[in-house]
């Protein structure tokens, strides 16, 4: 496998709180220790030609064992309507690289469908051709998902 990105980031296709379910149940079956923990992710929205900061909510993990890692669920708002989830992992290198793959396809699994598959009406309220849609299947594809 090629070097991993030390931070990781995809959108999935549902939202932040059956996100931080699903990687908790992943993290349960795999036996790994970890703490929860909360935080906020910054970002910007456009609205009228001008940058507006917002904020959210982000459900966090603080992996100790097997791996050490950071992951983070959390939403952006780009338009007035639409949401984009994401998936987030901070501290991947070669060493652990495999273990978060491990990790990732129990979490797929616990989810219950494929992360990227993104219903017609959420790509239409993000922005039909919104980045983070149309990069997720490959940032997934990375894991072999």
């Amino acid at each position: 496998m090629a070097r991993p990105p030390e931070i990781w980031r995809a959108a999935v296709c549902v939202d932040s709180p059956n996100i931080s379910r699903a990687m908790r149940e992943a993290l349960d079956e795999l036996g790994w220790e970890y703490e929860r923990d909360r935080s906020h992710h910054n970002f910007s929205k456009l609205m009228v030609f001008i940058m507006i900061p917002q904020m959210s909510y982000v459900f966090q993990f603080l992996v100790r064992s097997p791996v050490r890692i950071i992951i983070n669920c959390y939403e952006e708002r780009p338009t007035h309507a639409g949401e984009i989830h994401y998936l987030e992992i901070k501290g991947l290198d070669l060493k652990n690289a495999r273990e978060v793959r491990k990790l990732l396809h129990v979490f797929e699994e616990k989810l219950g469908m494929k992360p990227y598959h993104f219903h017609w009406k959420e790509r239409f309220r993000a922005g039909l051709l919104a980045k983070p849609h149309l990069e997720s299947p490959r940032e997934w594809a990375r894991w072999g998902l």
